[in-house]
């Protein structure tokens, strides 16, 4: 009696001839979208640039100058000391302007906050923990929560 082919056998002959001419073919990369060169990204300052940092090291750069080649020490420790001084004064100046947040100065944290395209609303009201002088922070209720003991612990 011939025998009859199932479907199945079928289908898996179809399966293994097509991984067979998978196999021989040359894999082609798939190309999603062209690819871009880098660009060139600038971090910071220019070089050139004066910053506190490089004032300060300028200053005391001239007054090395001035001990080690001891000519015109008093006109180079004056002008190093000037060039540090107004390099730490630009600095400290910087420091306070992004602590209280001038514009441009640094980061900022009263921009509102986003989650899925909606403001996010703090989880409690900022006034809810009042500030005083010496840091003490007064909290809402703490004192009702407690039974008062004026002589200590009872006993």
């Amino acid at each position: 009696m011939p025998k009859v082919e199932e479907p199945n056998d079928k289908v898996r002959e179809q399966i293994e001839e097509i991984l067979e001419n998978n196999e021989r073919k040359k894999p082609v990369p798939i190309r999603i979208a062209r690819p871009v060169t880098p660009r060139k990204v600038r971090s910071g300052t220019p070089i050139w640039y004066p910053t506190p940092e490089k004032l300060i090291v300028a200053g005391l750069a001239l007054m090395v100058i001035a001990v080690v080649t001891r000519t015109l020490v008093l006109p180079l420790t004056v002008a190093g000391f000037a060039l540090a001084g107004f390099g730490y004064y630009l600095l400290v100046a910087r420091k306070r302007r992004s602590k209280f947040g001038a514009p441009g100065a640094g980061p900022t944290d009263n921009s509102p906050k986003y989650w899925r395209g909606k403001p996010v609303k703090p989880s409690r009201p900022s006034g809810t923990v009042k500030r005083r002088d010496g840091n003490i922070l007064d909290f809402p209720d703490s004192d009702q929560d407690k039974p008062k003991r004026r002589f200590g612990r009872k006993r």
